[in-house]
């Protein structure tokens, strides 16, 4: 690593640190909440002109909040459609559906575990959406076992961020799993290391703001991928995630 990219991965955790909205990383509906707010303030007001709640306008009632809003937007895109090329529209339109659906379960009091589902599905429905991507995702990865948010669930979440955008960006050098190969916090903190390695040396030697920002918050997400892997909780990967959404909002 050089001197400049090792300045770049201290700056962006100092960085990115500094500016994640809790002074700790939390993991409860609020938190998945915000987490959707925040990857849907990344695209659909520029796309579609929707506006997006402040954090304060979505605590009182967090899943309540996150339904409505996605359900505003699910029949903005179907009514208006987008355009797109080959199946990506119908594929994004499915994936809003199912964003949608599972942020209804949570608001009615079916689990937490439901909005990370909304989160997984607006993830995929935003590439497909934005970014016109034709590549294949599941519907509903994680089936019928909605009791709890488990470390797998949110690693394969993760996962998907990151093959949403990552090779795009950067190449076949990015090397992604396939869906469910990564088992533990320590795989995917190693996938982080990888994706930040090669962000380091083609953004390093840039200062503009959006790879500066781009490069602080991936070093945020390895940060937080660490901590994971070295038990300090599942807290940890959901922090990962939220780092990765604002740095593909810069990066990709």
């Amino acid at each position: 690593m050089t001197d400049t990219a090792s300045t770049y991965t201290a700056a962006g955790i100092a960085a990115g640190m500094s500016t994640y909205p809790h002074p700790k990383p939390v993991l409860d509906t609020a938190a998945l909440a915000e987490a959707i707010r925040v990857q849907l303030r990344t695209w659909v007001t520029v796309e579609f002109s929707i506006t997006v709640p402040t954090p304060e306008m979505v605590t009182a009632g967090p899943a309540d909040s996150a339904a409505q809003l996605l359900g505003e937007i699910t029949e903005h895109v179907h009514v208006y459609g987008v355009e797109t090329d080959g199946d990506a529209e119908a594929w994004g339109i499915a994936h809003l559906c199912h964003a949608h659906a599972d942020s209804l379960y949570a608001a009615h009091g079916h689990g937490d575990a439901y909005l990370l589902g909304a989160l997984y599905s607006l993830i995929v429905a935003s590439a497909h959406l934005k970014d016109g991507y034709e590549g294949r995702f599941e519907l509903d990865p994680f089936g019928g076992n909605r009791r709890t948010i488990n470390e797998r669930a949110l690693i394969e979440t993760i996962r998907v961020q990151l093959a949403t955008w990552a090779p795009d960006t950067f190449g076949t050098v990015v090397q992604l799993p396939e869906r469910w190969e990564m088992r533990c916090a320590a795989d995917l903190s190693d996938a982080i290391a990888n994706v930040i390695g090669t962000a380091e040396a083609k953004y390093g030697e840039m200062d503009d703001d959006d790879s500066i920002r781009g490069l602080a918050h991936l070093a945020n997400a390895r940060a937080h991928g660490l901590k994971a892997a070295h038990g300090h909780g599942d807290v940890h990967l959901l922090a990962a995630l939220n780092s990765l959404v604002l740095a593909a909002a810069s990066l990709a």
